[in-house]
């Protein structure tokens, strides 16, 4: 295709990443059909559509869906407890109680704005779509009143590309919004014709197909395409059934703005894998395996029968308890064949079935607890729980690197933007300036969600199994203890327990407290020394000072 214009260019981008996906297209199809019936959309009019499409009649593929998409939320970013710290570049600055401070504030700012705006209802979408489908899709837009505002893609609607880094990069999706909605968002001064003339005439409920592309700003240069140098990314949307000179939209983003987090991938390729597709085997069997099932149940309750020929034209019941009337004797109604199928056999293999699909989705780790009715006791719990938490190790990473830090970088930047004399009106700053030692430098995240925290627990018990051997053989060689630093210990469980910060004194402040208490001490040690010398003074005073009495004393005290 000849490019002559940017519509052309835009429209070829599509291109592209369509045929990209192509090949993924009927995977997810089926992926959807027995796990998540209602999280696709291969075409733009499948919008607003309520027709059944959940047709399982075994539901265990769903709940295991289900329960991956909680135990990740819950474990990942649980909306009830902190998961996320904010941390200076070198771990040194962070004992500093200015830094520690200031950035306090701005954790508690971001948990303030995620908790505003709609960040926690959109999460388990993200999880979910993982789960099945291996790639999931949510773009976070600036918001006027929330600062930040989220919105889920729906599988089959949008395609997504990467760079060189293997990082994604590029975002492209067809979807139809009816004429208000295209209205309320973009407005009438871009829109075409036709979409002017629906307004005009009022058919507001009018669907228009649209077309909106993402990629960096530097991609392509046609005209009016320009954006300010610090807008590293373009955003474009158009109508599909609009002029070719015109956009419904051209805007740009400082940083990307789709977060597109895969389970797991191959490098260079743009969607990733899923527990979904290792299961998926398994939940067609499991369909199958109920119907047979059934089958059987049905033919052990009602068998078929073969009835003598004369009873062809009577009317026969087949109803426990029935009787029916035959004038010939011989001729009685029997079983056409007996069914022996043994039930419990058909259960017993569709119970491994079902165990296999939630061992593909972790329902047994994110279970375990309630299902391990044997478990005694805490240490039990938690080495078991290590164990399985091994597994989750390289998901939890996929999701830091491709969720969670530009989702916090992102939110991180709109929140120094937005913290201005003049934001949302006249207001004053929400944040305070950072403290000079932050200025050139850049921010850590550290994650200290459950599953996060969970995946360092070997950190933690090691250090209590290598003090408590040290505690047991300073009974016998108490010089050892000079191998221990207590503090930096306290410092590494706070932060591998996810301590929150305020209730671990920085070191400056410990150092105050103990040279308060040096102080403390050596008063007390002074007032201590002043008294008794003037209990001695006061003994010297009451004591008689003639010569005999005190020869009689220095003789006695010889003796």
């Amino acid at each position: 295709m000849k490019i002559k214009s940017p519509r052309d260019y835009y429209d070829l981008r599509i291109s592209d990443m369509k045929t990209e996906r192509s090949s993924w297209d009927a995977h997810w199809r089926e992926l959807a059909t027995n796990f998540s019936p209602r999280r696709s959309r291969f075409s733009a009019g499948e919008r607003n559509k309520g027709n059944r499409r959940n047709n399982l009649i075994n539901n265990t593929p769903l709940f295991a869906r289900r329960v991956l998409r909680s135990g990740m939320m819950t474990g990942i970013t649980s909306p009830a407890r902190p998961w996320f710290r904010l941390e200076p570049p070198d771990a040194e600055m962070g004992t500093y109680a200015p830094v520690r401070s200031w950035l306090d504030a701005v954790e508690t700012l971001m948990y303030r704005v995620f908790a505003a705006s709609n960040l926690y209802k959109s999460l388990p979408t993200v999880y979910n779509d993982l789960g099945v489908f291996g790639t999931a899709a949510m773009i976070e837009e600036e918001d006027f009143e929330d600062v930040a505002r989220f919105t889920n893609f729906v599988t089959g609607e949008y395609m997504v590309g990467v760079n060189g880094y293997g990082r994604v990069d590029t975002f492209g999706r067809d979807f139809e919004l009816n004429v208000e909605q295209v209205v309320s968002r973009y407005g009438l001064t871009n829109a075409s014709s036709t979409i002017k003339n629906n307004w005009d005439n009022g058919n507001y409920r009018n669907s228009v197909s649209l077309r909106h592309v993402i990629e960096p700003a530097g991609r392509y240069s046609g005209d009016g395409m320009s954006l300010p140098p610090e807008m590293k990314y373009r955003s474009v949307v158009w109508d599909v059934s609009g002029e070719h000179d015109r956009f419904l939209s051209v805007k740009g983003y400082r940083e990307f703005p789709v977060f597109a987090p895969r389970w797991e991938a191959n490098a260079g390729d743009s969607y990733g894998f899923s527990p979904g597709m290792d299961a998926l085997g398994d939940a067609k069997a499991l369909q199958v395996q109920e119907k047979e099932k059934g089958k059987a149940v049905a033919k052990q309750v009602a068998p078929p029968l073969l009835l003598p020929s004369s009873l062809q034209d009577s009317a026969v019941s087949t109803l426990p308890g029935a009787v029916n009337f035959d004038d010939d004797p011989n001729k009685v109604a029997r079983a056409f064949y007996q069914v022996n199928a043994s039930v419990s056999d058909l259960r017993a293999d569709m119970s491994e079935t079902e165990e296999r699909i939630n061992r593909a989705f972790y329902v047994d780790l994110f279970l375990m607890i309630a299902q391990q009715d044997d478990v005694r006791t805490a240490t039990e719990i938690a080495a078991r729980q290590e164990e399985k938490l091994i597994q989750l190790g390289p998901v939890l990473e996929n999701v830091h690197d491709e969720l969670l830090d530009p989702l916090i970088d992102r939110t991180f930047n709109m929140i120094m933007r937005a913290a201005r004399p003049g934001w949302m009106g006249a207001g004053p700053m929400l944040l305070p300036p950072p403290p000079p030692e932050l200025s050139e430098s850049e921010v850590r995240v550290e994650y200290i969600s459950i599953l996060a925290q969970a995946q360092k627990l070997v950190d933690t018990s090691s250090i209590e199994r290598f003090a408590g051997f040290v505690g047991n053989v300073a009974q016998l060689r108490p010089e050892i203890l000079d191998k221990l630093n207590p503090d930096k210990m306290a410092d590494k469980m706070a932060e591998d327990l996810g301590v929150p910060p305020d209730v671990v004194n920085a070191d400056d402040e410990v150092a105050a407290i103990r040279q308060q208490r040096a102080e403390a001490e050596q008063g007390a040690a002074l007032q201590a020394q002043a008294a008794a010398a003037v209990d001695g003074a006061k003994v010297l005073s009451e004591t008689p000072t003639t010569g005999e009495t005190l020869l009689t004393d220095l003789l006695g005290a010889a003796q």
